[in-house]
């Protein structure tokens, strides 16, 4: 089974844990709203409308009940179907938010002012609730978003007052709000999931690589452990190295650093100064990320093209802190021009540090996503600057 296959089904699996609080949560709201409604269009003979709205809900959510029991045993076995059972859980979610949804507008023109405040009110808050529920499915909430509001947003509209008007401005706002929430929480999960199954896929690369070296001598020969353009580790080095340092930390509660680092614009550079200035440039910058090395366990590694990442095991993120702000400055002296970069005339980096202090109940995936995140807001932030994450 793949780790993107895998990926996927945790991400399902996640919808469908979290409608256990969320199935009672609608009911709770969805309760709340009839009974208010009862009240009122009782007076005005319509409450067989709210019984039978009511009724329809309910059985609705007990099809999804139903359907989450059939899922449990399904996911028992391991291996299912995610596409599957990801488009049965959007089919729930559409028929429930088009029930709340419709409902409201359908109400909306026999009930009074103060309760259509409590009403509009209601369908926010769950609008805004569902970002922790769904979360990991931007169509799924977005299909939530769109059946809960839209209904209600065209009644708005429809009603031609100023009041109404900007109401329904409101509801738009909410949902692209919830639309950019979403998006981002979204990225933040998937980037979690793909650096434990990337984890998990390397300790089983290693576990073959054990079971193959006992057998024969020749698949070491394949493997290469350092870049050969600069010398420095590769990527499967630093990993490996990782892990290492991370099993021998474990215990000692002391923290390991990493500085991620990347050249501004290089393929910009790349293109107008030809292969082989480039080739120079980044052995000259490996030099300089090899200077800042003081002890054994440290490791200077590049990633892939203009990427690098120093491993500071023992190394606090004030130091490491510092030793990005050395290599800053280094590379600064040498002015190496750079003729078609967008923040500076000269060569220069953007640098991502985190750190964190090793527990047995810590992850290095944890640590990676944390320094990943802080050298993307160094280059969403202008590049050519220092962003520093520490837990």
């Amino acid at each position: 089974m793949s780790s993107h296959h895998l990926q996927q089904q945790e991400l399902v699996a996640f919808l469908y844990d979290r409608f256990r609080m969320g199935r009672h949560i609608t009911l709770f709201v969805s309760t709340l709203a009839a009974l208010l409604a009862y009240v009122e269009l009782s007076i005005q003979g319509r409450e067989f409308w709210v019984l039978s709205w009511f009724a329809v809900l309910c059985l609705v959510m007990l099809l999804r009940a139903r359907q989450l029991t059939r899922f449990q045993l399904v996911r028992n076995h391991g291996y299912f179907p995610y596409q599957h059972w990801h488009d049965q859980f959007m089919v729930g979610v559409v028929v429930t938010g088009l029930l709340l949804g419709c409902g409201a507008a359908l109400a909306m023109s026999y009930i009074t002012i103060n309760l259509q405040i409590i009403l509009h009110s209601l369908l926010l808050t769950m609008s805004a609730g569902a970002i922790a529920y769904l979360s990991t499915s931007l169509r799924v909430y977005i299909a939530y978003m769109v059946t809960i509001m839209l209904p209600v947003t065209i009644w708005l509209f429809l009603q031609e007052r100023s009041a109404t008007y900007l109401l329904s401005l409101l509801y738009l706002f909410f949902m692209v709000a919830g639309f950019i929430s979403v998006k981002r929480m979204h990225q933040l999960v998937n980037d979690a999931l793909y650096y434990r199954y990337d984890n998990e896929t390397l300790i089983d690369d290693l576990q073959r690589l054990l079971q193959s070296v006992s057998q024969t001598n020749k698949a070491l020969e394949k493997i290469s452990t350092s870049d050969e353009l600069t010398g420095v580790s590769s990527y499967r080095a630093f990993r490996v190295h990782l892990e290492d340092i991370w099993r021998q930390y474990r215990d000692s509660t002391l923290p390991i650093s990493l500085i991620k680092l990347n050249i501004d614009y290089y393929h910009e550079f790349n293109a107008h100064y030809g292969q082989e200035v480039s080739d120079r440039r980044l052995q000259q910058i490996a030099r300089i990320l090899n200077d800042q090395l003081t002890h054994d366990s440290q490791m200077v590694a590049r990633l892939h093209g203009a990427e690098f990442v120093l491993l500071l095991p023992g190394t606090s993120c004030g130091d490491a802190r510092q030793i990005a702000l050395n290599i800053r400055e280094a590379l600064a002296e040498l002015e190496i021009e750079h003729a078609k970069s967008g923040c500076s005339k000269y060569l220069t980096m953007s640098f991502g540090v985190g750190s964190q202090a090793v527990t047995p109940r810590s992850f290095s995936r944890e640590l990676l996503v944390r320094v990943d995140t802080a050298l993307r807001l160094a280059k969403e932030r202008g590049r050519d600057r220092l962003e520093v994450l520490e837990a």
